[in-house]
């Protein structure tokens, strides 16, 4: 294999934990302690070497792109949401994702437990979530 074919392997392989999300998705859950319903679409992209994820809560949408970093040897997300964009690193466990944020930026989680995958939004020093959805896969 070349080293080109290398990376891309390594990028599928590490990008792998990102793949539970994958599907269609509807919500409901509360934002900003508003009643929401919620919709995701995530699907592989580049030969499966990133993960798109379109999702609208309430009436604001953002676009997320996981991919794995084969220079910092670590998956990342670019958040890219009306008029600003942030890149963090992203920590996989057994339970789902954690986006890796500074200090004064909230933690994204996503989990998976039977067949509702939830994704909550918490801003430091608070101990409930400011964003929680709770997912189940779309009808059809």
């Amino acid at each position: 294999m070349s080293d080109w074919e290398n990376t891309l392997a390594a990028c599928r392989d590490q990008l792998a934990p990102a793949l539970f999300l994958a599907g269609d998705w509807v919500g409901e859950g509360h934002a900003h302690g508003e009643p929401v319903t919620a919709t995701l679409r995530v699907r592989p992209i580049l030969d499966a070497t990133a993960v798109e994820v379109w999702e609208t809560v309430g009436g604001h949408t953002d676009l997320s792109i996981y991919r794995f970093d084969p220079d910092a040897g670590h998956l990342e997300v670019l958040h890219l949401m009306p008029g600003a964009l942030a890149r963090h690193p992203v920590e996989a466990s057994a339970e789902g994702l954690e986006w890796v944020t500074g200090p004064s930026a909230p933690s994204v989680l996503w989990t998976l437990r039977g067949d509702t995958l939830t994704s909550e939004v918490i801003w430091p020093r608070q101990r409930i979530a400011e964003v929680l959805v709770r997912y189940r896969r779309a009808p059809g």
